[in-house]
């Protein structure tokens, strides 16, 4: 097969006007970006940038080809990630139309082109008009961010705008644009592992255009670089073969073991010749959803290669809103920074995007489990309709083939949130009878179809089956996964997440800011205030500055630095998602899950993300390297005692020694105490019960911190910190923290230590953008703590201890009094918005 690619330089116009240079893959948004056009992030400049989203584009260029390459049997032009009312144009004459950004669009071209010069255009209708129109027909309700009845269109949710998302729709190309000259092709390749007594076949089955005249050899590179292959057989139209591995390499998520990748290649041969070829990596290994009953209603719990695991992770989003600027690299910094966070999965949400080989490939290499939902997010969908639900179909096939041979991938899931608006439809409309069937039976039969080995689930979150209600939490028929939003919309305490047991929490969260380094890319303001028109139109959530005061100040105290602030609203998000995830997994086994909304942001803004625009990580994603060890410390707060307990992922038991201190302030040893502990694989235990005022003598509450590790053979496992009383109420004085710092190989390491405890640990330099390996950590008096950081290109180590700042929680500073603030939380519950988010949870 000969291919011609047509990425690179094209040109744009704008309503048929006069062109500008263009790029595609890209967007019109990119492409009027490097023409001069203001940063829409940039202060309030969305407002204006999103009118370039009501006009028709068109992307042309043109390309020579060779006589060869026309005389060929079939000349195809290939194209995916078209941005998505299109017309194809070859030399004037359109070639075909598309609609869903979705799809692998394959065109017979041959006809329309000559050797030579020859010109291409993509012509790009505004979707605008077109939902207007359909929607005045055929309303769609559900969620809407200003554009009604998106449902109507195979395009990104998201483009047009959600919670945290901008409204501003692309128009162009996010995939790629070929031209493919062949004789025969390759156009399915499937595999299935059987797994039995330590070994594994790989059964490969392929199918091709043309079989005639054909011969294929499939060769199998296992992670040493050895090599075995096979002769495919022709058998009902299709190429098949059987490779046994005696002594494979298991495939493991994060935690639990490596992840070893084989690599398939299927070369396909005609008349002797090279016709075509396909490679796959793949990961040894079995994945189930365990859903089977038991006395509180039904499991929800992942099984790798045997083994129950706890989900742990968070929601992903697209990770820009001009997706064509993430790279590989981009991939590889997120997935990185989730395995080094301990986390073992993320949940492509439905409201985005199929994501990106680079995205995929850095799930297999680092262990991060997949949950894939279908892009089909809090709206019903006229599935009614047999030209939607054709096109769906083939959307489907497109994504189940691309996607099914990943290792990472745990689950496929059918929707976001479409089941839990299944309660507002009106009853025997063509959308009530059409969308809960197909997420729950024809979807399912697809998958099963094209896939057969991943688990179907039919949407987030879900009960499982539509004779059970979603979100039922009720002892005895708990079952499915939840969206968990009591917390944060309904405007619950933090602590209220003790009663909701779960099977598996798929969404749940709490908003911050961004870093300072962030904000500083949307505004210049000396002195931000978190409701000035430029912070209010960064935050999509309604109310959402308004939540993050109420959630801090029931916290800390109101800061008097606007960057204070910004610190304050991290620990919050960190408290809350630790908090929520250690009250789930001091129950593992029968809680299975906690992934957060959310991961990642599209643009710089106000959400909940654990790592913001700027690729700055967040207090919660620090913070879960430690919560989320596989063999982890947890305390069960409570006014008079402290609930220790040991949670244990690993399948084996667990045998050691819990150590605990009490100590004032100062470091000055009040208590101590120690005992053997043990806990079976995959549970928990609570270990310990310490009652404060039988440990602490004369000394305070408030001047009090628990020092608790977890050893074995001396070995220390787990050591974590905590107060006697909350963050607000303590007593802490000034830290005074000290830094040493050296430098080896472009790394610096910084030593810090402190005369007296010194409470969530900050540290940022200026001009250092690379993640710490540890922030916002505690240090008892007296010890230290050695973190590292990447030291930019150009900058000395005296430059970083120049620029470093270090900050404590003693060190915010209160802008109000204590009664001020009650009166200002109070007065955050009664913003519109809130208060009617707050009244509706009341009743969810």
């Amino acid at each position: 097969m000969e291919h011609l690619n047509l990425a690179g330089d094209w040109e744009l116009s704008q309503d048929g006007g006069k062109p500008i240079p263009g790029h595609l893959p890209g967007s019109a948004y990119l492409d009027y970006i490097s023409n001069g056009m203001p940063d829409p992030f940039w202060g309030m400049n969305e407002l204006e940038a999103k009118k370039l989203a009501e006009h028709d584009y068109t992307y042309a260029r043109e390309f020579d080809l060779p006589e060869e390459f026309l005389s060929v049997g079939h000349v195809d032009l290939l194209a995916w990630g078209l941005d998505t009312l299109c017309a194809l144009v070859l030399n004037g004459k359109e070639l075909a139309k598309t609609n869903n950004i979705n799809r692998t669009w394959r065109f017979d071209a041959k006809p329309f082109l000559r050797p030579g010069k020859n010109s291409i255009a993509i012509q790009i209708e505004a979707p605008f008009d077109y939902l207007a129109k359909l929607h005045k027909k055929e309303p769609m309700g559900g969620m809407s961010m200003g554009t009604k009845s998106i449902a109507h269109l195979r395009k990104t949710p998201c483009h047009f705008g959600w919670d945290w998302g901008p409204s501003l729709p692309p128009a162009g190309l996010i995939g790629g644009i070929e031209l493919q000259a062949y004789e025969t092709r390759i156009e399915d390749l499937r595999i299935k592992q059987k797994h039995s007594d330590g070994k594994v076949s790989l059964e490969i089955s392929a199918e091709a255009s043309s079989i005639e005249g054909v011969s294929a050899v499939l060769s199998l590179t296992d992670p040493e670089g050895g090599i075995s292959s096979c002769e495919m057989r022709r058998e009902g139209g299709k190429l098949r073969c059987t490779i046994d591995i005696k002594n494979p390499q298991l495939w493991w998520c994060n935690g639990l073991g490596g992840q070893p990748l084989y690599t398939l290649e299927l070369l396909l041969k005609q008349n002797g010749k090279t016709a075509d070829s396909q490679s796959r990596k793949i990961g040894l290994r079995t994945v189930e959803l365990d859903t089977s009953p038991d006395r509180h209603g039904n499991q929800f719990r992942f099984v790798i290669n045997g083994v129950p695991i706890f989900a742990k992770g968070a929601d992903w989003i697209p990770a820009d809103s001009f997706i064509t600027r993430f790279t590989r690299e981009d991939a590889d910094f997120y997935i990185k920074s989730a395995k080094r966070a301990n986390m073992n999965m993320l949940r492509v949400w439905g409201g985005g995007m199929y994501e990106s080989e680079d995205f995929y490939d850095a799930c297999d290499r680092n262990g991060i489990l997949v949950w894939q939902d279908f892009i089909f997010a809090c709206s019903p969908y006229p599935f009614y309709k047999q030209e939607f639900l054709n096109n769906v179909r083939a959307e489907v096939i497109d994504n189940v083939r691309r996607l099914r041979h990943r290792a990472s991938l745990a689950v496929w899931s059918g929707n976001n949130e479409c089941e839990v608006f299944r309660y507002f439809w009106k009853k025997g409309s063509p959308i009530e009878k059409s969308n809960m069937p197909f997420y729950h039976n024809t979807l399912r039969e697809w998958v099963e179809e094209l896939d057969g080995a991943t688990p179907y689930w039919p949407g987030s979150p879900s009960s499982g089956s539509l004779e059970h209600r979603v979100h039922s939490l009720k002892e005895g028929s708990i079952r499915g996964d939840t969206h968990l939003w009591q917390i944060w919309h309904g405007m619950m305490p933090i602590e209220a997440f003790r009663g909701y047991p779960t099977r598996f929490c798929s969404e749940f969260g709490m908003e911050s800011m961004p870093s300072m380094h962030t904000v500083r890319t949307y505004t210049d303001a000396p002195d931000p205030s978190l409701f000035d028109p430029i912070m209010q139109l960064h935050q999509k959530s309604g109310g959402g500055n308004e939540k993050m005061l109420f959630y801090l100040l029931a916290k800390y105290r109101n800061p008097a630095k606007f960057e204070d602030f910004v610190y304050l609203s991290q620990l919050v998000q960190a408290n809350t998602v630790r908090f929520a995830t250690d009250c789930w997994r001091r129950n593992i086994g029968r809680q299975n899950g906690a992934i957060f909304w959310q991961y990642n942001d599209c643009w710089p803004v106000a959400s909940w993300a654990g790592i913001d625009y700027g690729k700055q990580l967040k207090a919660v994603t620090y913070q879960a390297r430690h919560f989320n060890k596989m063999l982890c410390l947890s305390n069960d707060y409570f006014d008079d005692r402290a609930e220790i307990y040991i949670v244990n992922e690993y399948p084996g038991k667990f045998a050691g020694t819990l150590e605990w201190e009490l100590r004032d302030f100062g470091g000055r040893l009040i208590n101590r105490g120690s005992k053997p502990v043990s806990v079976g694989g995959v549970s928990s235990v609570r270990a310990e019960v310490l009652k404060f005022d039988e440990i602490r003598g004369k000394l305070r509450k408030e001047e009090s911190a628990l020092l608790v590790r977890l050893l074995q053979e001396g070995e220390v496992k787990d050591e974590k910190y905590w107060l006697l009383v909350p963050d607000k109420n303590a007593a802490l004085p000034k830290a005074d923290v000290k830094a040493d710092f050296a430098e080896k190989d472009g790394l610096a390491a910084v030593t810090l230590n402190s005369k007296n405890y010194a409470r969530y640990v900050y540290l940022e330099a200026k001009g250092v953008t690379a993640p710490w390996s540890d922030n916002f950590f505690d240090i008892p008096a007296g010890r230290s703590v050695s973190v590292t950081v990447k030291l930019p290109e150009g900058m000395s180590l005296e430059q970083l201890q120049k620029n470093l700042k270090i900050k404590t929680l003693a060190d915010v500073e209160p802008k109000n009094s204590l009664a001020k603030d009650k009166l200002l939380r109070f007065e955050m519950v009664l913003r519109k918005k809130n208060y009617l988010t707050w009244l509706a949870f009341k009743f969810i």
